[in-house]
């Protein structure tokens, strides 16, 4: 699939293998142009990919960054390329998330939403009432995100939006709730909404994943309750998201792509304000015909990839002060390879006096209402509990094909500082303890250890060049939607240069494993748009 040699000219150039430039490339060698993708790390994926990333543990694909599918599975992405064919796999979740307390208490969100309230009527009928009550809501949210995303911002399906407003303009419930969602910050939202402590933490660090909670606005990253239980739900990719990024690669390469790894861009060469194609770190320049484009984050294709003279300074202003990680809060990652399983000593035993359901399955937070808040407060000034809420998932649980037989792979994840008191260098080990304090709490079966692998904020910014390690290279903020984003006037993926087009997750409609903004930046080269 990778082709070794590069030629000396292609129709188009696409930086970044991540899977929004994978899906560049399957949009663009569609129309039978000729395409080359270079990423800079030895796999493609970016931190949508999974692999045998430990070397002491070859038979254990590990998931650094995205572990879940829930926007292109329920977009026509993965129809339209018919990935199935390239040996796509996914399979729904029954019960993708949940909480889990201290005494092994738990509550978990199934597909079913009848079983979900269930759940949430064991701590709070009222909370049950109020959870039952905002589905309507939060599906509208989460409706028009799906009709928008496969859509160029400035073409929006204004028609299709405007049955949706009118068919649920008769609700006052609704528009009630929907007022309450967006002018709130997701704390504020979550005390106000639920009375339970289980509800109250459950939804604010679900949010936390998506945005900071603690900007107003940030009201609708609630609205990942609604996708839980609309069809398909939350789908996890069989053989991890790496099989996602093959099958993608595969689409590509079948028409025509040449796909390299190790390869770094060093610039985007700019004549007469038009982009003409790339120089390698090596020193070899290769020509783009009709366009270059900047699947990596805006502050990466507006700075180090294009000349110091190329962009006027309102542009750098703008990339400048493009808000990632604005509250400070990123994410730090344990994957953990085990050679035998892993489980929930006190969480089995409370479930089984409910239903016998197995919670490995389920990617389970910890944390109460309070923890999570002063968790955030700690993050702005640079710290981290000594024990942190956690997000544990046991990727094997539902996958067992990620790891030999009888053996686990664990996914660990906690909000942290993105830039802690003193830097990274001192506070890597010391976090990775906190976190591992946390999770013992709950899971056993870590004296099977094979290995691991640590990712801080910084690494995620060295590795995989995300600003200020932001997942989502610029913070989904209400103000940051559509064709404000990445910033007023750099919308609709055209940079200020032309034939040079930004179709990284900085751009509409966010970040994700949704292979959106590829693909529209690609239509958009291609003159679709």
């Amino acid at each position: 699939m990778m082709t070794p040699e590069l030629r000396e000219n292609y129709d188009f150039i696409v930086v970044g293998g991540g899977h929004n430039g994978l899906s560049a490339a399957c949009t663009l060698s569609d129309s039978g142009a000729s395409v080359l993708v270079l990423e800079q790390r030895p796999h493609i994926g970016g931190l949508a990919n999974s692999g045998p990333f430990l070397a002491e543990a070859p038979n254990h694909i590990l998931s650094l960054g995205a572990m879940d599918d829930m926007f292109m599975s329920c977009t026509p992405f993965i129809a339209d390329l018919g990935l199935h064919r390239y040996g796509y796999r996914g399979t729904p979740v029954e019960a993708p998330y949940g909480w889990i307390g201290e005494d092994g208490s738990t509550l978990l969100l199934f597909h079913d939403l009848d079983r979900t309230l269930a759940e949430v009527r064991r701590f709070s009928a009222a909370d049950a009432r109020t959870y039952a009550d905002l589905q309507p809501a939060l599906s509208w949210i989460f409706e028009a995100l799906t009709k928008v995303m496969p859509h160029h911002p400035a073409e929006l399906p204004k028609r299709d939006l405007g049955k949706l407003l009118l068919k649920l303009a008769p609700s006052r419930s609704i528009r009630r709730h929907l007022g309450h969602i967006l002018s709130s910050n997701l704390i504020n939202l979550a005390a106000d909404l639920f009375e339970s402590d289980q509800m109250r933490a459950l939804t604010t660090y679900w949010g936390s994943m998506i945005g900071p909670i603690d900007h107003d606005g940030g009201g609708f990253y609630c609205v990942g309750l609604a996708a839980v239980h609309r069809d398909p739900g939350v789908i996890r990719p069989r053989g991890g998201m790496g099989a996602t990024m093959a099958a993608m690669a595969a689409y590509a390469a079948e028409r025509g792509a040449d796909i390299h790894v190790n390869t770094r861009v060093d610039r985007v060469l700019v004549t007469n304000n038009r982009a003409v194609g790339v120089r390698l770190a090596t020193g070899v320049e290769i020509r783009a015909s009709r366009a270059v484009l900047a699947a990596v984050p805006p502050q990466s294709a507006y700075g180090g990839l294009l000349d110091e003279d190329v962009l006027d300074s309102a542009t750098k202003a703008k990339v400048a002060t493009l808000p990632a990680s604005g509250n400070n809060s990123a994410t730090f990652k344990i994957d953990v390879a085990v050679a035998g399983p892993v489980h929930y000593p006190s969480g089995d035993k409370y479930r089984q006096h409910i239903d016998g359901f197995d919670i490995r399955k389920t990617a389970l937070m910890t944390g109460t209402f309070e923890q999570n808040v002063k968790q955030l407060q700690e993050i702005r000034n640079g710290r981290t509990l000594d024990e942190p809420p956690v997000y544990m998932a046991v990727l094997t649980a539902n996958d067992p094909s990620l790891a030999p037989p009888g053996q686990d792979v664990v996914y660990l994840a906690a909000n942290v500082p993105a830039q802690p008191h003193g830097g990274w260098a001192d506070y890597k080990a010391k976090t990775a303890a906190a976190m591992m304090r946390s999770v013992s709490r709950h899971l056993a079966g870590f004296d099977n250890e094979i290995g691991r692998i640590e990712t801080s904020p910084a690494d995620f910014g060295e590795q995989f060049a995300t600003p200020n390690g932001s997942y989502f290279h610029v913070d989904m903020t209400p103000l940051r939607l559509a064709m404000n984003r990445p910033a007023p006037g750099l919308g609709g993926y055209r940079s200020p240069v032309r034939d040079y087009y930004h179709a990284g997750a900085g751009s509409h409609p966010g970040g994700g494993v949704s292979g959106w903004p590829g693909r529209l930046a690609a239509q958009t080269a291609l003159g679709r748009h």
